[in-house]
């Protein structure tokens, strides 16, 4: 961050006008810290709100911290923190050691790095809803699953994709029914209130993850690049494939019998490669589950990490092309080096689908992180005094 603040940022701000979000983050927290409503009050000229609701309610605390760009990357970089941390206390009763490196790897991932600092990204904290529900499943604590996942998916819709993950992988119907039901009830919960108050704008938001507003794609995508060079894919297309290729994942994790992190992996890395809205940060939904297997298979380590650098290059080149900073015709470099990032990824997804991790080991409950000398038994301290 302070490298970010004392050379890197002045020099993004006066070549790359458009690689932060950060205002549109400042401006909806200033919205609703001043009495507005977000969907409807939003000031002339500026973005509509196209993310669910909940994911502007986390932009108030570095707002109310001061809201300088130093305040939203130390929040991006506490959910970095935070995503590592609940990683490794949710895993390391299969394996302390693999666990704590596997939850190092999250942390130190340039995917969260950059995004939480030089980026001023939010997927920090998109990233920490994607991958909580899984490991709370992981963990017995199914209700708390369906829980965190309908609060990710308000968050950011991206973590929706994994619920039909969880729900294969609860035996009984009447269980399914009753994970829907409270999806269902959480989720009126939180959109009734705007339901009331905004409908019409409120109904119109979901339209930006559909693309049905969209002429072709949008992002460091597949469809988005070639909508720039003149190839167009209408939206609804392009969320007609999705939802195919997303099924198709779901029959082939059933049919397969995979677990629930390998059925998670296969849908994210599917997901990633025909969602027609994608940026360089999404990658880190996939970089997640494999790094259990990256944790002690230096061919999955590598590939995980290496298919970062190709995959800068379509993002530098779509950003570059929105930016008017170089022409379209780069669009095809850029889609060269997406589809070399994409068939790392696959391969990688490849190997670990072959290879055991850590997670197939028996779960044995773990000792306490932390110990009081209370809490050391006289057996112990006879033996200590011995030594």
């Amino acid at each position: 961050m302070i490298m970010d603040g004392l050379f890197i940022r002045p020099f993004i701000d006066h070549n790359f006008a458009g690689s932060s979000d950060l205002h549109i983050f400042q401006e909806r927290a200033k919205l609703i810290l001043n009495g507005g409503t977000i969907y409807r009050d939003v000031p002339y000229g500026s973005f509509r709100v196209e993310s669910p609701p909940l994911i502007n309610y986390l932009f108030l605390p570095p707002q109310l911290a001061g809201g300088e760009w130093w305040a939203y990357e130390i929040w991006f970089s506490f959910f970095s923190l935070l995503t590592s941390l609940v990683t490794y206390v949710a895993l390391r009763g299969w394996n302390d050691h693999l666990a704590f490196i596997a939850a190092l790897l999250i942390l130190l991932s340039p995917y969260l790095i950059i995004d939480s600092t030089v980026g001023q990204q939010d997927e920090p904290i998109v990233a920490f809803f994607f991958i909580l529900p899984i490991l709370l499943f992981l963990r017995g604590r199914e209700k708390g699953g369906t829980i965190a996942i309908t609060l990710g998916f308000w968050t950011k819709f991206l973590s929706g994709i994994l619920f039909p993950v969880m729900l294969q992988k609860i035996p009984e119907w009447r269980k399914r029914l009753y994970h829907i039901g409270l999806a269902v009830l959480i989720t009126l919960l939180i959109s009734i209130p705007f339901l009331y108050v905004t409908p019409i704008e409120f109904l119109q938001f979901p339209g930006y993850y559909t693309l049905g507003e969209e002429d072709g794609g949008a992002g460091m995508s597949i469809v988005g690049l070639l909508s720039t060079v003149g190839i167009v894919v209408p939206g609804n297309t392009g969320a007609l494939i999705t939802i195919a290729g997303l099924f198709a994942s779901y029959a082939y994790c059933w049919r397969r019998g995979l677990d629930i992190w390998r059925s998670c992996l296969v849908v994210t890395t599917v997901f990633l490669c025909i969602y027609p809205m994608i940026r360089l940060s999404y990658f880190i939904f996939p970089f997640m589950f494999l790094a259990v297997w990256s944790a002690n298979n230096r061919r999955v380590l590598l590939r995980a990490i290496g298919m970062y650098v190709p995959l800068t290059i379509p993002q530098f080149v779509e950003s570059a092309i929105s930016d008017g900073n170089i022409s379209t015709s780069y669009a095809w470099i850029g889609l060269v080096f997406l589809l070399i990032g994409f068939i790392i990824m696959i391969d990688a997804t490849r190997i670990a689908l072959k290879s055991e991790c850590f997670l197939d080991h028996p779960y044995k409950r773990a000792e306490p992180i932390f110990k009081s000398v209370s809490s050391i038994s006289s057996e112990e301290m006879v033996i200590d005094n011995i030594e």
